[in-house]
């Protein structure tokens, strides 16, 4: 990757990756779902730049994946509380399912050795972290599956 390109990405990645974390700490899901949301569209530009360099077809699937989590975390108005069973089930699985996913860019990076600079496979250790705590702290919330904020 670009030196530059991967300057930019590294800080704007950082900057998001805050976001993600401030959105937890705070239970304010309007700050966390726009962290990931927008820290997925890195993974969609850099496999896309790849992809038109060497035309390897795991960039094709990391684009999807990370699609998926764009879509996932796309950040909504809708609000619901604890008396919406629907909504507190499907937000349980949808955390799991960025938390696999980021696990998933955690063992691309560091245990499969994709020629991808390291700190973006920390990036998503934090986020995964960041995931584990915002459900630790849901699940055992009284209520379920509520936010603070939205």
């Amino acid at each position: 990757m670009n030196p530059t390109v991967e300057l930019i990405f590294t800080i704007v990645g950082g900057a998001l990756v805050l976001l993600t974390l401030y959105g937890a700490v705070t239970l304010n899901r309007k700050f966390f779902l726009s962290g990931i949301c927008f820290f997925s569209i890195l993974p969609l530009i850099g496999e896309s730049m790849a992809y038109s360099t060497d035309k390897a077809p795991v960039h094709v699937l990391v684009i999807f994946i990370f699609l998926v989590q764009l879509v996932l975390t796309m950040p909504t108005s809708i609000t619901y509380g604890a008396d919406n069973v629907a909504a507190s089930k499907l937000t349980g699985k949808i955390a799991l399912a960025i938390l696999l996913i980021n696990i998933g860019g955690i063992v691309f990076i560091f245990y499969l050795k994709a020629p991808v600079a390291v700190q973006f496979g920390y990036y998503h250790v934090v986020i995964a972290l960041a995931v584990l705590y915002v459900m630790f702290k849901r699940m055992t919330a009284t209520g379920g599956w509520v936010w603070a904020k939205s």
